[in-house]
C-alpha cells in the first residue's frame, strides 16, 4: 500500500510538471505582417509530452554539488525515450557543460539558477568546426546538428564569466578593482603596453584568448529560447551559427558594462530567425548579425530573413549591429519597434576591406534612442583602421573582400542626446550607396558627416544641433534627395 501511494504521488507530481511547463502554442504571425520582403514565420518546436526532474537523476541544487553527470544522464534518458522536458526546480545548480539534444526542452523554473563551474578543466578545447573557423573552449550550453529543442522558463543561466574574462584596468575604478582583487585574487600583468589583468589557473597559466560562449548553437534548426536570463558569460552570451528556423522570445541578457567581448545576442550566417521582446545589457555589441570573414564567410553565406521586433538595449557598443564580419553578406533584415538607452552607438553598420560582402535589403523602422555616446547611425567601412572620418582616405583595389553597403532604409527615428547624429564613412573605391533615412528627429552635438556616400536620400529629418555643425560632405558623396531642417536656423 505504501508503494502504491508513493507511485500515485509520483504520478501526480509529474502531471503537475506537465501543467507547469509552457508550450509554444502562441502565434508569432503578427511579427510578419507588412514586412518589406517575403519571409515565413519560424515553426515552433514540438516537445513530447513527457517531463522529468533533475533531482530524479541525483541532481542537487545546493550550490555545492557538481551536477554535470546528472544533466548528462537526464538528457540521455529523455533522448533515448524520444525527448521531453527536463525541469530544473528552484535552487542553485552548479554544473559543467550541458550538451542539448533533439526533442528536448531544458526548462528552468522560477528561482532556478544554473551556475556553471569556474574549473577550466571541466571544459574541453574543441577542434575547429566548419561553422567556427577556429577552436574554442566548449560552451556551457551547446547544440550541434540538433533540431526541435528549446531552453525555456523563468530561471537564470550564469556563465561565471569573471573567472575567465581579462579586465582592462582603465575600465574599473579603484574601488571596483579592490573588490575584484579580493574576490578573484587576480594578478597584474603588462600586456601589449597596457595594464590588463588575467584570471589564472591553479598552475599559473593565464586564461587569455580561449573563452567559452555561454549558449552556442551550430548547424541546428527548429528551436527556441524563451523567457530565461543569460548572464555573466565568459564571452558572447547567445551565439547562433549556421542555423535556421528559430525563435528567441523574452530572453534577458545581462553582464557588466566592461565585460571583454561581452556581446549579447550574436547571429552568424543564420536564416529565418525571429528575435522578439528581448532585453540586452551588454559589455560589447548588443544584438549583432555577422556572416564570417573571407572565403569561409562566403561559403557560409548570409544572414537572411531575420526579423527583430520590440527589443530593448540598456547598454552596449551598439544597439543593433551588422558586422564587422560580413563576407557572407546580409539580405532581408527587419528591425522594428526597439529602444536603445546608453549605448555607444545606436544603429551600427561596420565592416572592413578584408571582411566585406554585400549588405542589402535592410529595413529599420520605429527606433527610439537616448544617451548615445557616439553616433546615432553609423556606416563604417574601415573597421579597426585609423582613418578618422575617412574624408581623405586613399582608394584601394576592389576585390571580393570589399564591403558593399547598398540598399538600406531607416525610418521613424527619435534620438535624444547623441554626440553625432549620422555618420557615413564609405570607401573611395566603393561608396556607401542607396541609403534612405526619413522621418527622424535628432538632438546631437554634430548633425551629419557623409564621406564617400552616394544615392543618399534624407527626408523629413529635424536636427537640434549647432548650426555650424549641421552637415558636412566630402569625397564622392552624392545626395539624391534632401529635406532637412535645423531648429537653430
Amino acid at each position: 500500500m505504501r508503494k502504491l501511494r508513493f507511485n500515485r504521488l509520483r504520478l501526480v507530481s509529474y502531471l503537475m510538471l506537465l501543467l507547469q511547463v509552457p508550450s509554444f502554442a502562441q502565434s508569432y504571425d503578427s511579427y510578419y505582417k507588412n514586412l518589406p520582403f517575403d519571409a515565413t514565420t519560424p515553426s515552433q518546436p514540438k516537445i513530447p509530452n513527457r517531463s522529468v526532474m533533475l533531482t530524479d537523476f541525483g541532481g542537487k541544487g545546493d550550490g555545492i554539488t557538481l551536477n554535470t553527470a546528472s544533466f548528462a544522464t537526464a538528457i540521455e534518458h529523455l533522448s533515448s525515450n524520444g525527448g521531453g522536458h527536463l525541469v530544473i526546480p528552484e535552487g542553485i545548480w552548479l554544473t559543467g557543460p550541458i550538451v542539448m539534444k533533439s526533442n528536448i526542452d531544458l526548462h528552468l523554473e522560477k528561482n532556478a539558477i544554473l551556475l556553471f563551474s569556474d574549473n577550466k578543466d571541466d571544459y574541453a578545447i574543441l577542434p575547429a568546426d566548419e561553422g567556427t573557423g577556429s577552436s574554442l573552449v566548449q560552451a556551457p550550453i551547446s547544440a550541434n546538428r540538433q533540431s526541435n529543442f528549446s531552453i525555456t522558463g523563468e530561471g537564470v543561466i550564469d556563465g561565471n564569466g569573471e573567472a575567465w574574462r581579462p579586465i582592462k584596468r582603465f575600465k574599473v575604478s579603484d574601488a571596483e578593482w579592490k573588490k575584484l582583487n579580493k574576490r578573484l585574487r587576480l594578478t597584474e600583468t603588462d600586456y601589449e603596453n597596457s595594464r590588463v589583468w588575467f584570471p589564472i589557473k591553479s598552475d599559473g597559466d593565464k586564461i587569455m584568448s580561449k573563452r567559452p560562449r555561454l549558449i552556442r548553437i551550430i548547424n541546428c534548426d527548429n528551436f527556441a529560447i524563451q523567457g530565461v536570463v543569460a548572464q555573466n558569460s565568459p564571452s558572447f552570451h547567445v551565439n547562433i551559427i549556421l542555423s535556421k528556423n528559430f525563435i528567441l522570445d523574452s530572453v534577458m541578457v545581462r553582464c557588466p558594462w566592461n565585460a571583454q567581448n561581452g556581446d549579447g545576442i550574436d547571429l552568424s550566417s543564420c536564416q529565418n530567425a525571429l528575435i522578439v521582446n528581448c532585453s540586452v545589457d551588454a559589455g560589447d555589441d548588443a544584438i549583432c548579425l555577422k556572416s564570417g570573414i573571407g572565403d569561409a564567410g562566403r561559403k557560409r553565406g548570409p544572414c537572411k530573413n531575420i526579423v527583430i521586433d520590440n527589443c530593448t538595449v540598456f547598454h552596449g557598443h551598439g544597439g543593433f549591429v551588422i558586422g564587422s564580419d560580413t563576407s557572407g553578406g546580409m539580405q532581408n533584415i527587419s528591425v522594428r519597434n526597439c529602444r536603445f538607452i546608453d549605448t555607444d552607438t545606436g544603429l551600427r553598420f561596420k565592416s572592413g576591406r578584408d571582411r566585406g560582402g554585400v549588405i542589402s535589403s535592410v529595413f529599420v523602422d520605429n527606433i527610439v534612442m537616448c544617451d548615445i555616446a557616439d553616433e546615432a547611425i553609423l556606416f563604417d567601412c574601415y573597421y579597426q583602421e585609423k582613418v578618422g572620418d575617412a574624408a581623405d582616405a586613399p582608394a584601394a583595389p576592389i576585390t571580393e573582400n570589399t564591403p558593399r553597403f547598398d540598399g538600406i532604409t531607416i525610418r521613424n527615428i527619435v534620438c535624444r542626446d547623441a554626440d553625432r547624429a549620422i555618420v557615413m564613412k564609405g570607401l573611395p573605391e566603393m561608396n556607401v550607396k542607396n541609403i534612405v533615412i526619413e522621418n527622424g528627429t535628432f538632438k546631437s552635438t554634430t548633425g551629419m558627416i557623409l564621406n564617400h556616400a552616394s544615392g543618399i536620400t534624407l527626408k523629413n529629418l529635424t536636427f537640434d544641433t549647432p548650426k555650424s555643425r549641421l552637415m558636412s560632405a566630402s569625397g564622392s558623396s552624392d545626395i539624391k534627395q534632401i529635406n532637412i531642417s535645423d531648429v537653430n536656423e
